[in-house]
């Protein structure tokens, strides 16, 4: 920083003066330092992505071909480099300097608030000083701020460049500093009249900069690295050119920042677990926003008492309205009940003690998703492992019920935030997870906005939650939020203030106060304080919209609107080098008028890779200002940018994308192009999956969306063996009607593709076949599926019959046949030949099963035992034939069956033992005590294993009532048909086919007659009883 002079300091009268204040200054310098050594060994565990950012510091006229090649050589490779690794590399480099306005303050600030955002992002900067003839602007004490001078134990004397040196390095003797001083002998061919470009005017500038030379070189050694370079002439634009740079200052930079990144970011396993990930991400969260949470002290002891209270079975809801501060208070909440978990002050925790489970939806990439949020719940919980997770959300839905009502589950306290913003199109299962009534070792805490569906429907429960409202904040609550925000920056209102502030409406909102008390921090004018207070917007949204325009005119302008307009666009944010490569085409950064003649050649986009990045010191500027408003990005250090707060998306499009407003940027889809458009060209694959196709969805542009979902390696991202949710909801969003015949011929095609190529494997090609015929059966067409399926054991047979693919294609095969067969809603004979297919492939596999080892397969040898012996049974219903007789397939029923019976045993498997169980009663004759006592015990495990409220309750619930249906004990029956259909209301939902199929049974007359004499006999008795009247 700095490219004036350093005019600014007192001279005095000769050179022995000169060096008497330099050496007093480098005295006052050393009273400053850290005590104690720095983390020069330290390394870093993360996961998923992480930012790293890479300051430079330096003068900036005479440093411009060092920071050229340092920009478009050096940090490209870098970053390259960077990205095999799983790391986004940002260089801060401000040589364009802060706008001519900006007071000396923000200036100082801004230079200083960077390397303070290395500290945040990389605990120890990544910092390169370029140093030679000038020292930079030296601030008079005048200049520097009280509060800043405390902030960053300023030296008077030093300039804005040794400041930075100072905190981002000599203070702390940081290893992943680097100096590198340039040699003065390029002073000797230099023309005259560029020497004051390249040497300080100021007679005191030898002695600081030898001083310094002399101190970094004492303390740093071998990370200060002098360099030569020559005059090599003048540029087009004026600039000294200087060769020589490319050899020993280019490849020194390079190596060392690749060894100190290496070395503090060691290459992680890029398969880490991704539900690991998630918690990391959301304890970042609950960190910076859980550490103080003001005026709120009675509602967090409400909370408090819910967790520690005995015989709990009820939900506790905390609503609110939007900015009322649900988020502080639920990460308060979960960080108080780990502290009291861990301190084994909550009772009920057994041995294993309370588990505490968090998720903050909309506070991290992909928390709106609730499959992964419940997935992640069952993995925390030990509830299931690679090979029993639930394929789809329906799934997860079901077994999370069961857990959370089940007795046996671990003690767990579940904290969920903004349950209101989970994904819309998932609203029909939002709450069919969360049993009616809890175990009473399970503690369930969810926050949302009042009124919302998921508040109605969770007030209409039979079993009512418990509920505390967020009120609005009172008057003391709010006198002690302003004052603590302002006196974090030695700043107050007087009682006129105060009482003009939060005489308005909004001041009772958490949100509309913090933000109203930000704008007050940076207003400048204490005499026309009053007048900005009576002149804030008195509504969140409104006050919002002030701010943003503020921000505006003072921080980039379009830039900055440009930026509110692609975050909010975004599906998921974006990460800071995707923005800054965006921004960095300015040519095209808004939408242009319709009726401009030079519209078609401004609006011509530039290639991605035509595009360099926007300029550090303009995306500092729109960066700080829009700092406090952006998610945190965390200490899984993603670099992901986006609103923490959804009233911050409502206010940006409001100003910016409503029918009322009159921006220049109001057309949305102008910015769902913008980023279909730099996606589409993205080479990073992940990110690619996660925002084009949303973006191609809203454009309806179907055509590049169908290849996108046909190229292999986002297919390969999409891709799921049991169930591809995102890939097949995007085909059928896509195309509508008609969408499953539209993937399947797609797909054909590249398998056609790939058969026609010379580099393609029979093992690729095979594997292709698979995996293209699971996701052809997962959309419903089974015997197009067979088709591809038969292609891939074609392929295999050709590959020598490998045991553990066969094994895995005979088991798919056998799966199709059953999807098929399950469309039908009675037996009929003509089934037999379907169930010949299944029935033989489900021998093949279990034949080729039998012969691998492990776990995996053991677990679904025993899985598709119990399929095969269902469909042995089917084959008996359905009148068998002279290929295996009803004695043989139900002999063969009762031996698959105890084998499964048997594996499941042995690994401890007791809901899949429950499921083995009850298949075994199917297989009994209907309404035999044999079948009764199968029953029995299966639901006694399913009870162990799941709870009452699972899927597989309902399961065998409905088999015992068929079971005494067909004993002609029909109260008996109709008590089952009760019980199954209050399972399937809780587990599937009140709309869910298999719920409407409950109530078709209990609506025939048999029934509806039981239910008559059972209300009529209810009503008699409660006549005859006094106590029950009135």
């Amino acid at each position: 920083m700095g490219c004036g002079g350093s005019k600014s300091m007192n001279v005095p009268s000769g050179p022995s003066d000169y060096k008497y204040m330099v050496q007093q200054t480098w005295d006052h310098v050393g009273k400053t330092l850290a005590r104690g050594a720095s983390k020069k060994n330290l390394v870093i565990k993360r996961s998923g992505w992480k930012t790293i950012r890479v300051f430079v510091s330096s003068t900036f006229k005479d440093f411009h071909a060092e920071r050229e090649i340092l920009v478009k050589e050096v940090f490209p490779d870098l970053r390259q480099w960077c990205e095999t690794r799983r790391l986004h590399l940002v260089e801060c480099d401000l040589r364009w300097g802060v706008p001519k306005d900006t007071s000396t303050e923000e200036t100082l600030r801004l230079c200083l608030g960077e390397i303070d955002r290395c500290y945040q992002d990389n605990v120890m900067p990544f910092f390169l000083n370029l140093t030679s003839e000038r020292c930079g602007w030296i601030p008079t004490p005048y200049d520097v701020p009280e509060s800043l001078a405390r902030e960053y134990r300023w030296v008077p004397g030093l300039s804005v460049t040794e400041m930075e040196i100072l905190h981002g390095a000599y203070r702390i003797d940081n290893p992943n500093s680097l100096f590198m001083i340039r040699n003065s002998s390029f002073l000797k061919n230099l023309p005259e009249e560029y020497e004051k470009d390249f040497v300080d005017p100021n007679p005191i500038a030898p002695h600081k900069l030898g001083m310094l030379k002399q101190m970094l070189k004492g303390k740093l050694r071998d990370r200060v690295k002098w360099y030569d370079c020559e005059f090599a002439g003048i540029d087009e634009d004026g600039k000294a050119e200087f060769s020589g740079l490319d050899e020993f200052f280019s490849k020194e930079v390079f190596s060392f920042f690749k060894l100190r990144i290496e070395a503090q970011y060691p290459l992680v396993d890029a398969s880490q677990d991704p539900y690991q990930q998630a918690k990391e991400a959301h304890e970042s969260f609950l960190k910076s926003r859980g550490t103080s949470v003001l005026g709120r002290n009675a509602i967090l002891e409400k909370i408090e008492q819910y967790v520690v209270d005995l015989g709990q079975d009820k939900t506790l809801m905390i609503t609110g309205g939007a900015g009322t501060g649900k988020s502080s208070i639920m990460a308060r909440t979960a960080d108080v009940a780990q502290t009291l978990a861990m301190n084994k002050k909550i009772p009920g925790g057994g041995g294993q003690g309370w588990h505490v489970f968090y998720h903050f939806v909309g506070a991290v990439p992909g928390s709106t998703d609730l499959e992964k949020c419940l997935k992640r719940l069952l993995k925390e919980l030990n509830q299931v492992n690679e090979a029993t997770m639930p394929k789809n959300l329906e799934a997860a839905c079901q077994l999370v019920c069961s857990v959370l009502s089940n007795p046996k589950t671990r003690p767990v306290i579940i904290c969920i935030d903004a349950l209101n913003q989970f994904d819309d199109d998932k609203s029909s299962t939002l709450l069919s997870w969360l049993p009616r009534k809890l175990a009473p070792q399970v503690r369930v805490i969810l926050a949302m906005i009042n009124d919302t569906p998921p508040h109605k429907s969770l007030v209409e429960r039979p079993n009512k939650p418990q509920e505390v409202v967020v009120t609005p904040l009172d008057m003391e609550a709010r006198k002690e939020i302003v004052t603590e925000l302002l006196g974090t920056y030695n700043k107050r209102l007087d009682a006129a203030q105060m009482e003009s502030l939060l005489a308005k409406e909004s001041s009772q909102n958490p949100l509309w106060l913090a933000v109203a008390c930000e704008e007050l921090r940076v207003f400048g004018l204490f005499d026309r304080l009053t007048d900005k207070i009576n002149n804030m917007a008195d509504g969140l949204l409104e006050l919002l919209e002030q701010v943003f325009t503020r921000f505006e005119q003072e921080n980039g302008g379009m830039l900055l609107s440009a930026t509110l307009c692609l975050l909010e666009t975004s599906a998921t944010g974006l990460l800071e080098t995707e923005l800054l490569k965006i921004l960095g085409d300015e040519d095209s950064l808004l939408p242009q008028e319709k009726d401009s003649e030079t519209s078609k050649d401004k609006g011509a986009e530039k290639k991605n890779k035509d595009v360099g990045p926007l300029a550090a010191a303009k995306w500092a500027v729109v960066f700080r200002a829009l700092k406090p408003f952006l998610r945190p990005v965390g200490e899984s250090g993603e670099g992901r940018l986006d609103f923490y707060h959804r009233a911050l998306s409502k206010a940006v499009r409001k100003k910016y994308f409503s029918s009322e407003s009159v921006s220049p940027v109001s057309d949305q889809m102008w910015w769902h192009k913008k980023l279909a458009d730099f996606f589409n060209e993205s080479d990073h694959v992940e990110r690619k999956v996660e925002e084009l196709p949303i973006h191609l969805l809203k454009l309806e542009d179907t055509q590049r969306l169908t290849a996108f979902l046909t190229n292999w390696d986002v297919f390969d991202k999409l891709y799921n063996e049991d169930y591809s949710t995102l890939l097949l909801k995007y085909w059928r969003e896509g195309h509508g009607e008609g969408w499953q015949k539209m993937m399947g011929n797609n797909y054909r095609e590249n398998l056609e593709k790939l058969v026609a190529s010379e580099d393609t494997s029979k093992e690729v090609l095979a594997m292709r076949y698979e995996q293209i015929s699971r996701v052809v059966n997962q959309s419903g067409e089974h015997t197009a599926a067979i088709t591809l399926l038969e292609k891939a054991m074609e392929l295999e047979q050709e590959l020598g019959a490998r045991p553990e693919r066969m094994v895995e294609l005979f088991a798919l095969t056998c799966t199709v046949y059953d999807d098929k067969l399950k469309l039908y809603e009675y037996v009929d004979p003509w089934q037999l030949r379907d169930l010949r297919h299944v029935i033989g492939f489900a021998r093949k596999s279990i034949a080729l099963r039998q012969t691998l080892e492990g776990p995996v397969h053991k677990y679904k040898l025993g899985r598709i035992k119990i399929q095969l012996a269902f469909n042995l049974q089917a084959w008996v219903k359905c009148g068998a034939d002279n290929t295996l007789s009803v004695e043989e397939a139900a002999e063969e029923g009762r031996q698959q069956i105890e084998s499964a019976i048997e594996i499941f045993k042995e690994l401890d498997d007791v809901g899949h033992l429950a499921d083995s169980i009850m298949t075994k009663g199917v297989l009994e004759e209907r309404g035999s005590e044999e079948q009764k006592k199968y029953y029995l015990e299966a639901f006694d495990l399913c009870l162990q294993a799941y709870g009452e409220y699972s899927v597989l309750a309902s399961r065998i619930l409905l088999n015992t009532g068929i079971m005494y249906e067909k004993m002609r004990k029909y109260d008996e029956a109709y008590g089952y048909y009760i019980r199954w259909q209050d399972v399937c209301e809780e587990v599937f939902g009140y709309h869910h086919p298999r719920t409407q199929r409950c109530r078709n049974c209990l609506n025939q007359p048999i029934y509806i007659g039981i239910k008559q004499r059972r209300v009529a006999k209810e009503a008699n008795q409660r006549s005859r009883d006094p106590n029950q009247l009135g």
